[in-house]
């Protein structure tokens, strides 16, 4: 891989301790550069700051293979789920401004909210939302690669059923930012957008971030890859999840020159060049935990974690750190912070394939910085990712084995066709072109493949696009008046024939 020059930002005369960060910068190199070779990752980005200052920023790598465009300090990357300690940020802040309750149920704010259990009607507050304790699964095909507006998830949350009872436990589920993005907005009466960009952004002087989805793409965005499965050769991922309503939990985009500032802020209790541009009180409420998100932990050298808002706590190896991690259409990135030593670091890299690695890719650094042995995560992660790969080849093997073969849909083609409708996941179209039943769903456009019977797959066509399995069923009259499949990932659903 080639390597971008290292940007130190130091001034001329510097302090032992600045001397220190720099002596540690040929072992950061080393480990990523280790990084990039195991996992075939294309480009990384990292900047680390301390107290006030950038202290290390650098690029490794390239943004797009095919065109030999460099990953830099400028480049830009998806944040993804980092997006979320900027909401959190924003309830925060209102709520110290006296604007908002965190602990008051949000039906105060959003009238026209309906859970399905009446209790949570009741119950359930901004707090709740942003730590991840109403015991709603994920339900992230409603908002993956979603056409709808934001404000229309109001209307679906009533469909999602409880998978705990309220504050039983964690579930992460991005749906509940978004809903708080919503409550925000009511509040302000601005969008989630304005008010990142005026209350932070602006101030921050973060002026190359932005959101996905709003405006064209930039020019110096990076692209994200997947190895093949054939012969393992990186292709660009072109299937895009993100959408409109994810974006408070998701959907900012910047670099390592704007995250520093971002960093700056926490670093420093809201503080930026010397200016309150959050309050200490606001930022400080984001640290509180309210979930208990990894009950049983895995590692000696890593305590269980404690989730508060858009953070997570934990201690390694005796060092009290505060991260979040994020992933979004084969970008994944860590936040990470150290309160007792005022340092705090951001990477982000565009491989699917590491994308595993994301909530230990900081541990080695945080060993250098820390002038302690390094522990080797990267051949942790390396070898349960094979492991994962064996797995998943031999359920896949299972799959295969379970067609039965010449067998034949049990209707003419065109009995197939029609408008298929759920009130959460919106409309499946079915077509008969070029001899062919063809699927469109939200950006899918596939050819349907004959399975078995009356089931039929999608196959995807190296976009990055998951597979879709549909089961035809029909009525007692025998006519073809549903199908059953399952969104992205999610529950098994059906969708109704349109009348």
């Amino acid at each position: 891989m080639k390597k971008i020059l290292l940007l130190l930002l130091f001034p001329l005369f510097v302090s032992a301790q600045d001397k220190e960060f720099a002596d540690k910068s040929s072992k950061i190199d080393l480990y990523v550069d280790q990084l990039l070779a195991d996992w075939n990752i294309p480009g990384l980005a990292l900047v680390i700051v301390h107290k006030d200052r950038v202290i290390y920023s650098k690029g490794y790598g390239y943004r797009d293979l095919e065109n030999k465009l460099p990953v830099t300090e400028s480049t830009l990357f998806p944040i993804a789920s980092n997006t979320k300690l900027f909401t959190a940020t924003l309830a925060a802040e209102l709520a110290a401004e006296g604007k908002l309750s965190l602990d008051v149920p949000v039906k105060q704010y959003l009238p026209g909210i309906n859970f399905s259990n009446p209790e949570l009607n009741f119950k359930v507050t901004l707090r709740d939302m942003l730590s991840h304790r109403t015991g709603l699964p994920a339900y992230d095909g409603i908002w993956l690669n979603a056409p709808f507006k934001r404000k229309e998830l109001i209307s679906k949350i009533y469909y999602m059923k409880p998978a705990l009872g309220f504050r039983e436990g964690y579930i992460y589920n991005n749906n509940m930012y978004t809903t708080a993005g919503i409550a925000i907005e009511e509040v302000s009466q601005k969008s989630w957008e304005q008010n990142i960009q005026e209350r932070i952004f602006d101030p921050l002087e973060m002026n190359s971030s932005g959101f996905t989805g709003i405006g064209a793409k930039p020019d110096n965005h990076s692209l994200s890859y997947f190895e093949s499965e054939d012969n393992k050769k990186l292709k660009a991922r072109t299937f895009l999840a993100q959408s409109e309503s994810l974006a408070p939990a998701g959907n900012i985009y910047s670099n390592m020159a704007d995250m520093s500032k971002w960093l700056i802020l926490q670093v420093n209790g809201g503080k930026y060049k010397g200016k309150q541009v959050i309050s200490a009180a606001a930022i400080e409420e984001t640290k509180i935990p309210n979930a208990i998100s990894d009950k049983r932990g895995r590692y000696d050298e890593l305590s269980n974690s404690l989730y508060a808002m858009g953070r997570i706590l934990q201690t390694y190896k005796g060092t009290k750190f505060i991260s979040h991690t994020g992933s979004i259409d084969g970008f994944y990135s860590n936040l990470s912070y150290l309160p007792k030593d005022s340092l705090a670091l951001f990477i982000v890299h565009n491989a699917v394939s590491a994308g595993s690695l994301r909530s230990v890719m900081n541990l080695p650094i945080i060993d250098i910085l820390q002038s302690r042995e390094i522990t080797d995560w990267s051949s942790r992660y390396r070898k349960d990712y094979l492991d994962a790969q064996e797995r998943n080849k031999k359920s896949v093997d299972e799959i295969n084995a379970s067609q039965v073969k010449n067998t034949y849909p049990s209707h003419p083609a065109l009995a197939y066709t029609g408008k298929f409708t759920h009130p959460v996941y919106g409309d499946i179209l079915i077509d008969f072109k070029n001899n062919n039943l063809q699927l469109q769903y939200r950006s899918l456009n596939a050819t349907l493949h004959h399975w078995h019977y009356d089931q039929f797959i999608t196959m995807d066509d190296g976009k990055g696009f998951p597979d879709m399995r549909i089961s035809f069923l029909t009525n007692d009259k025998g006519e073809i008046d549903k199908i059953v499949t399952r969104p992205f990932g999610d529950p098994q659903t059906e969708f109704i024939r349109a009348k």
